[in-house]
């Protein structure tokens, strides 16, 4: 029997768990020309729910493209990503890659394109760019945007590209961001959706009003899967293969990872593993979480091995105490902690999306289950296991 979860990819179709108000509110946008900034905590699906997006973009007639610049380490790489990603939303919206290919040179004038055929991936067949080498970096983004943007004008059509990891293009280069934002606010037939898992520095490159980007897009916020849609979709799920859940323990489930739709798919994913009975139980869902968090540990150590000693600390506190909005003496004076260094720690962590200040000026520790490993370790004295 298939295990009926996933987590850690994109998921898309029964796989994916509501978002309807999410999906029309940046359908509309996109549609509308307007470009949106999508930023939430690390794994909160913002990709997949892109993904649900586009296909009422495509519904619409609206052309799509997506780019990730995860793995875009150098200028050239993000602008190939580009290239290919401008040539993708014409060549699905032709179907054809040969018509393509004749009508390329009309709308892009430097990028020149070829079919690439990957006898190693079943046979797939790409568009492949070849960047000018007589010209700059920006000459070859513009082209890149405004052979799309030609496109568009002359077959009365719109677009909406989606910039994946979009803060990764200022770790490679700090020009980039205002080349990249002088050149996009000329595509009057192009909206954008801007992502990163790095929120802190998503967001600082929209809110400074000394960067770029400041005001370019409308900023969408991604919070948790309200605790009744995430219940009904768990039940669901489960019920497709035959096992039952309560509607009380599918809640405590939602409550559990805090409406987190990955955490949650991956809970459930450790419970199907145990489960030997048609019947979900209590004890099931506890059993489930621990197994989780020993899947987890080598990525939580990861995370906590590479933080300063200062910045560990915090962490430790705020996984015991957490939220915490006064940090008295009584809560620094066992690390030999102070104010200064205490302020210095906090400031680091949330540039690193580990820590978050809330509404009510208490900080907390984004993900819910690192808090629970950070707890679990200091409880049994660093030994747990991996």
């Amino acid at each position: 029997m298939a295990n009926p979860f996933r987590f850690g990819q994109i998921v898309s179709g029964e796989l994916f768990c509501n978002r309807k108000s999410e999906i029309s509110q940046i359908t509309h946008n996109l549609a509308g020309g307007q470009s949106i900034v999508l930023y939430s905590p690390r794994r909160y699906g913002k990709t997949s729910l892109l993904y649900a997006a586009s296909n009422g973009l495509r519904s619409n007639k609206i052309l799509v493209g997506y780019v990730d610049f995860f793995a875009c380490n150098s200028t050239e790489k993000i602008l190939l990503a580009m290239s290919r990603a401008s040539a993708k939303a014409i060549v699905d919206e032709m179907r054809s890659f040969e018509k393509f290919i004749k009508s390329a040179a009309h709308f892009f004038n430097r990028i020149r394109f070829s079919i690439r055929f990957d006898p190693n991936d079943d046979g797939a067949i790409s568009v492949l760019p070849e960047l000018s080498s007589r010209t700059t970096s920006m000459d070859n983004l513009y082209d890149a945007l405004s052979g799309l943007n030609s496109y568009l004008n002359k077959n009365n059509k719109r677009a909406a590209i989606v910039l994946d990891e979009f803060q990764q293009i200022i770790k490679v280069d700090s020009n980039l961001e205002a080349e990249f934002r002088t050149i996009i606010q000329q595509q009057d037939r192009i909206a954008f959706a801007f992502l990163g898992s790095r929120m802190h520095l998503l967001k600082e490159m929209f809110i400074n009003k000394n960067r770029p980007f400041y005001r370019a897009a409308k900023i969408m916020e991604l919070g948790p899967i309200t605790t009744d849609e995430l219940a009904k979709f768990i039940k669901k799920r489960f019920a497709k293969i035959g096992i039952s859940l309560s509607g009380q323990l599918a809640l405590r489930v939602t409550e559990r990872v805090n409406g987190h739709p990955d955490y949650a798919q991956r809970l459930c994913s450790h419970i199907f593993d145990i489960i030997e009975s048609n019947t979900v139980t209590e004890e099931h869902v506890e059993k489930g979480a621990v197994n989780m968090l020993v899947s987890l540990t080598p990525s939580f150590r990861g995370i906590f091995e590479e933080l300063p000693l200062r910045e560990s600390q915090v962490m430790t506190i705020l996984a015991e105490h957490g939220p915490i909005r006064t940090f008295t003496t009584k809560l620094i004076q066992p690390y030999e902690m102070g104010t200064p260094a205490l302020h210095k720690a906090l400031s680091n962590l949330m540039l690193k999306d580990l820590v978050f200040k809330g509404k009510d000026k208490s900080y907390f520790i984004l993900d819910p289950f690192l808090t629970e490993w950070i707890r679990m370790v200091s409880k049994d004295k660093g030994q747990f296991s991996s």
